[in-house]
């Protein structure tokens, strides 16, 4: 994938990307697995839950956060650009987990 952006218009959201990628990578050496960087969220499927639906949970409570901060609650431990961005992570995590669900690559 070319992070390529020849005209300029898109270069914060490319540059948002990039740092949610670099994130997403070093994160994702905490959570998972070296054979599944997923692993932390698939151990859903052990009560039930559909891994794709556990990372709407975990969206869900960065939600609350992102709310509370809107309505002027100091956050403690994480900034809303840390929670923007988690979210963020999430959404893809909860895309690549479903098109993989449906056979999808």
């Amino acid at each position: 994938m070319s992070w390529e952006n020849n005209d300029g218009r898109y270069t914060a959201f490319f540059n948002a990307l990039k740092e949610i990628y670099q994130i997403h990578l070093e994160k994702s050496i905490n959570y998972g697995k070296e054979s599944d960087p997923y692993a932390n969220i698939r151990s859903s499927e052990e009560w039930g839950v559909e891994a794709w639906k556990a990372t709407l949970v975990r969206q869900g409570d960065k939600q609350r956060r992102l709310q509370n901060a809107a309505k002027g609650v100091l956050l403690t431990h994480e900034s809303i650009r840390d929670s923007l961005i988690d979210n963020a992570t999430y959404a893809v995590i909860a895309l690549v987990l479903y098109d993989e669900m449906k056979g999808r690559d």
